[in-house]
């Protein structure tokens, strides 16, 4: 017992002392040259506007807790070249997969399952799952790493330029500009993530080598108790080319020997349940991009359906035309539809869906609606009637649906047509 009591007490301490360096970071800022936002939205702009380019990474994160303690690595391979072709591929705990494209067809594999799918690539947006399968995540997160990177400095209304330092990449030393910010810096900071981050940019090319954050946040446990979490994330960009030639074969896949062709990959989202079916919602503020206040009690006596996205969540975009489908199947009905998005800022969004032609209102999640009604993920399609029951909380189409065709006989046009049985394939 004395030792665990010991443990306990070094644990907390390695807590106290990483929140009080933190927060050290915070109050003390170092005061050389403030031209950091400048230089990141520059370095941004050439990401943004490469025609091509070819990234590596290797993220390594640690997260402490009072009573865990983890290690995670993700490694990172994007590139993309005019013509509609490119290759994503990410390797983590979750799974390890690969997408390559070539403008015509597109290859899809699962390394630890070793299967793969091929599918002509005008289709592959509209196949893809509302839901990301926990084995595909880290490849998604190669096919959004040019965008995360292009959109450096855009949440920022301040960052810090330090003085120049040498960083050792492959055993060369490489002189590079540093720039460090934090939490405090962006325009619209989240008490709940506490976050210093520094970023080393190779002088000479103006693109980034090593990214290193220290954030303070917390975790969810069940309970709604919310537990401390300490997390450092250093990511390494081991290889970076923009507008360079990217070899032609990277993007055409060939199995391995051992691999499988299938037709499809089960959908995740059939296998997670709703969150809050059946109870009342609650009172929601919502917030449009001009920052006027709608309460979604303001619709009661309506049904109302509400499709929680993000401009960065895939899934999420890719559902946006079946939500706009069911929009024009009851306009004149009495259906009320709208959107809540979980972008940074809320004109990206709505910038996003004037775009695309999405007519719908659309409102901004600044965190408080996620504390009311939990977070389960988006994309998030929550069906309520004009007593503010919530009759489905989901992500699958046909279900949310049949849900609205029970609404009245004026929107039995709506119900799902019987899916046909799946095919199946032998292990």
């Amino acid at each position: 017992m004395r030792h665990v009591e010991i443990q306990g007490i070094l644990v907390s301490a390695v807590l106290a002392t990483m929140s009080s360096a933190l927060v050290f970071a915070q109050s003390a800022r170092s005061t050389p040259s403030s031209d950091g936002l400048e230089l990141l939205t520059r370095v941004a702009r050439k990401y943004a506007d490469a025609k091509s380019y070819y990234v590596e990474s290797v993220e390594e994160r640690s997260s402490t807790g009072q009573y865990s303690h983890e290690w995670q690595k993700t490694v990172l391979t994007a590139a993309e070249s005019p013509g509609g072709r490119y290759y994503y591929e990410g390797q983590s705990s979750t799974g390890s997969t690969l997408r390559a494209g070539n403008g015509k067809t597109v290859w899809t594999y699962r390394m630890n399952e070793h299967r793969y799918t091929v599918k002509p690539q005008a289709a592959e947006g509209s196949s893809k799952s509302n839901m990301i399968a926990m084995s595909e995540s880290a490849m998604l997160q190669a096919e959004a790493l040019r965008k995360e990177l292009s959109a450096l400095g855009k949440s920022l209304k301040s960052a810090d330029r330090l003085a120049d330092a040498i960083l050792k990449v492959g055993g060369h030393k490489v002189v590079c500009k540093v720039v460090r910010f934090q939490s405090s810096d962006q325009k619209r900071p989240s008490p709940r993530y506490l976050f210093d981050k520094t970023i080393w940019i190779d002088k000479n090319h103006d693109t980034i080598l090593k990214i290193v954050e220290h954030a303070h946040t917390y975790m969810m446990v069940p309970g709604g108790v919310d537990l401390p979490l300490q997390e450092e994330t250093t990511t390494t960009f081991t290889n970076t080319d923009l507008d360079g030639p990217v070899r032609d074969d990277l993007f055409k896949f060939v199995p391995p020997p051992d691999a499988k062709l299938i037709e499809g990959f089960p959908d995740p989202a059939k296998f997670i349940g709703s969150t809050m079916t059946g109870e009342q919602v609650p009172s929601l503020k919502l917030i449009s991009a001009d920052e006027s206040t709608v309460t979604l009690d303001s619709f009661r006596g309506k049904p109302v359906l509400i499709d929680f996205w993000a401009t960065w969540c895939a899934p999420c975009v890719t559902s946006l035309p079946k939500i706009a489908q069911i929009y024009q199947e009851t306009k004149g009905k009495g259906l009320i539809v709208i959107s809540v998005d979980s972008d940074e800022e809320a004109k990206t969004a709505t910038d996003f869906l004037t775009k695309k032609g999405y007519t719908w209102p659309n409102f901004h999640d600044d965190g408080g609606i996620e504390e009311l009604i939990g977070s389960s993920g988006i994309p998030r399609a929550m069906l309520i009637d004009g007593g503010g029951k919530i009759l489905y909380d989901g992500r699958d189409e046909d279900e949310l649906r049949n849900e609205i065709a029970k609404l009245g006989p004026e929107y039995a046009s709506l119900r799902s047509n019987p899916s046909q049985a799946p095919c199946r394939t032998s292990n």
